[in-house]
């Protein structure tokens, strides 16, 4: 009998201690790392030519392009967008609100798109947004019209603005 109370007592003080514990010295914090601090290992476009790392996009593309203003990040949506992308930015919109920080890019020029999705924002192939920081950083690469994309983009926003 005083066996069975002892081990009764040690099974709910024992797990509430660890709560406790945890709840007062533990600390759960995510990030999202910035992309290209180091070279890719498939490296660049050839036509790049030689980009520095930890790479930041630069600063007359982010004047004449992105227009920062007063964000702190910008989601950016290079070339066209099909309608599953419209629908898929429309969930960023019903779980953030405020849709100011994201920006559409999109000239006449094919040659420049390119050059930009290639060389500017090493966008491959198969992304068409990406997130920029007010420093520059390239902070995620997204393809707009993939949900399970699109729901790992809004865990890294929401992980982003809790941190800005």
């Amino acid at each position: 009998m005083k066996g069975k109370g002892i081990l009764l007592l040690v099974a709910l003080v024992l797990p509430t201690c660890i709560f406790v514990f945890l709840k007062f010295f533990g600390k759960n914090e995510f990030a999202v790392e910035p992309l290209y601090q180091v070279a890719p290992k498939e490296g660049v476009a050839a036509e790049c030519g030689a980009l520095n790392f930890p790479y930041q996009v630069p600063d007359s593309v982010l004047k004449k392009y992105v227009q920062m203003g007063k964000d702190s990040m910008v989601l950016l949506a290079v070339g066209e967008l099909n309608k599953e992308s419209d629908t898929q930015l429309k969930r960023v919109e019903e779980e953030f609100g405020d849709i100011s920080f994201i920006r559409r890019l999109m000239t006449n020029q094919a040659p420049l798109n390119r050059t930009l999705r290639k060389c500017v924002f090493l966008l491959p192939e198969s992304s068409n947004l990406v997130l920029i920081d007010k420093e520059g950083t390239i902070r995620g690469q997204y393809n707009a019209s993939d949900r399970e994309d699109v729901d790992r983009m809004l865990t890294e926003l929401t992980i982003i603005f809790k941190k800005y």
